[in-house]
């Protein structure tokens, strides 16, 4: 059965300023399980040290849920023509703990410890993870209903005019109090 993960990125703080000689630091997240598919955030240009993300990310789930590993960069955006972009901090989570938590299709909350490739602690991050079911999507909003004028009534029971001519009725044997099967004859009926 195929799987995949939704991370819901809420908030860091306590981040360290590693662009401290030019400003601010500009975070964003890159979150993966297999490299080759790495998915980033959006970059959040005013929190500084304390950025909120309020936003969330699909990654897929290639490996079995077992031996799966969720990786979690917080990387400062400097400018796009360089190459390597500063390191602010790494967690991990083993998907198999998540999944012996809250089993599959319900969210748990984790606030995780960011730490340098040193191992030194570099501030905290809080999101939600889900492991769901790839066929499973949430509900589509109801679309907002358009506003449509019908110009011609509908047509009524029987068959209807043919296309591009317009049906008109006229009495015919009576005063038209009724139906067809009657014996007097009166009713509805269609000129050509």
């Amino acid at each position: 059965m195929a799987y995949e993960l939704e991370v819901t990125l809420s908030s860091a703080k306590d981040l360290k300023n590693i662009n401290w000689r030019y400003g601010p630091i500009r975070p964003y997240i890159v979150v993966w399980i297999d490299p080759n598919h790495k998915v980033t955030s959006r970059v959040d240009d005013e929190g500084d040290t304390s950025p909120e993300w309020n936003q969330s990310l699909i990654v897929p789930l290639v490996h079995p849920i077992e031996e799966a590993t969720l990786f979690i960069d917080v990387v400062h955006y400097s400018s796009p023509d360089e190459d390597t972009k500063p390191l602010i901090g790494s967690a991990k989570v083993d998907l198999c703990d998540i999944v012996d938590d809250v089993g599959i299709g319900a969210r748990v909350t984790r606030s995780l410890k960011l730490k340098r490739p040193s191992g030194r602690p570099h501030g905290k991050l809080e999101l939600e993870i889900m492991v769901r079911d790839h066929r499973y999507r949430g509900p589509e909003p109801y679309p907002t209903p358009q506003h449509v004028e019908y110009n011609a009534p509908p047509y009524p029971y029987g068959q209807p005019a043919p296309y591009g001519e317009k049906e008109e009725r006229v009495r015919r044997n009576g005063d038209g109090v009724g139906n067809r099967c009657s014996s007097r004859g009166g009713g509805w009926y269609s000129i050509s």
